[in-house]
């Protein structure tokens, strides 16, 4: 009796021991946070990131992501170069500034894949083309890039660039546009036109329309010491966004309703039409989500030294990099 009790004890304890390591080989792993700063306020050209938050892409990567809208527009760059945070979103152009002062950052993804900037004016003042400019009265950010895009534009449509007026307003182009008190606005097609539109016909002449490279506007950097420190959380990240851009464009519907749960103020049907424009360009013709063309990083180099707006000559190599994208081809379309 007293053995069969000692044998009855010991598989007991056997099992109670088993129970205690399954208990500690299931308990899991402290995500990594990471935190990520957009280039703007959140707009529908972000979807991706706010679908692979929602539905648990991050997550499941191990990864607690936080995104953020800077306060300003030059935050985002002033935060990454400090370490601040692991990777943010800006334009290629401004990337490429900051780049060319010797800053270690590196382009890990293209965010879209054309050009945003456009100049846009309402249907009745009969502009239709670049050089029906002449005379007009045209509005600018301020952004240094806009006086060169809206003068090469002019130049590639035969038309003279001394001939158009010009007045910096500040991100303000779609309240003056509607308010007439400009003839056409610089800014970007899938924000700024697109408001436009909605109160009134418009006309939308693209940059990408008069011989600049089809270069992505936006793209996703991160710091050169992180990538060679955490190269696995480059990746997981990447690879998380990537798969919410791919439920966007394959399921807009639950896609913006992600992104409207998140941002507050949002809805779904006010952020249809603005995702409605972007979509065609979130993957155009490159073969996954997220690829960069470095030829055509390099045609944009080369595009920027010929308008003045920057001399930097590097090779593409060094400075923007698809390692860390994830390898699968997914679907999309040319705009």
């Amino acid at each position: 009796m007293r053995r069969t009790l000692r044998v009855a004890a010991a598989a007991a304890a056997l099992l109670g021991l088993a129970g205690c390591g399954q208990k500690e080989a299931a308990k899991p792993a402290a995500a990594k946070p990471v935190r990520v700063i957009l280039d703007y306020l959140p707009n529908a050209v972000h979807i991706g990131l706010y679908q692979a938050e929602v539905a648990g892409y991050y997550r499941d990567a191990g990864l607690d992501v936080r995104i953020e809208a800077p306060t300003s527009t030059s935050d985002t760059l002033r935060l990454m170069a400090a370490g601040q945070a692991e990777f943010g979103i800006v334009s290629l152009l401004d990337f490429l500034n900051v780049r060319a002062k010797g800053e270690p950052l590196k382009i890990v993804m293209a965010l879209e894949q054309r050009p945003l900037a456009a100049i846009f004016s309402l249907r009745k003042t009969g502009i239709t083309r670049p050089r029906d400019l002449a005379g007009r009265l045209v509005s600018l950010t301020g952004v240094i890039s806009d006086e060169a895009a809206v003068k090469w534009m002019i130049r590639h449509d035969g038309g003279d660039p001394a001939s158009v007026r010009l007045i910096n307003i500040g991100f303000n182009s779609a309240q003056q546009l509607i308010a007439g008190n400009v003839d056409a606005a610089f800014g970007f097609w899938s924000q700024d036109a697109v408001e436009v539109s909605q109160r009134q016909p418009t006309n939308v002449l693209r940059l990408s329309d008069y011989g600049v490279a089809p270069y992505p506007e936006l793209i996703v950097f991160a710091r050169e010491d992180l990538l060679a420190r955490e190269p696995g959380t480059a990746r997981r990240f990447l690879g998380a966004v990537a798969h919410g851009y791919r439920d966007a464009l394959a399921n807009p519907d639950a896609a913006l309703a992600a992104m409207a749960a998140r941002v507050e103020g949002e809805t779904p049907e006010a952020l249809k039409p603005y995702f409605d424009a972007v979509r065609p360009v979130l993957q155009a013709d490159a073969t996954s989500y997220g690829r960069l063309d470095l030829p055509v990083l390099k045609d944009y180099l080369a595009w920027v030294r010929g308008t003045g707006v920057l001399d930097f000559r590097a090779d593409p190599m060094t400075f923007a990099t698809n390692e860390f994208l994830p390898a699968e081809s997914a679907p999309g379309g040319r705009p």
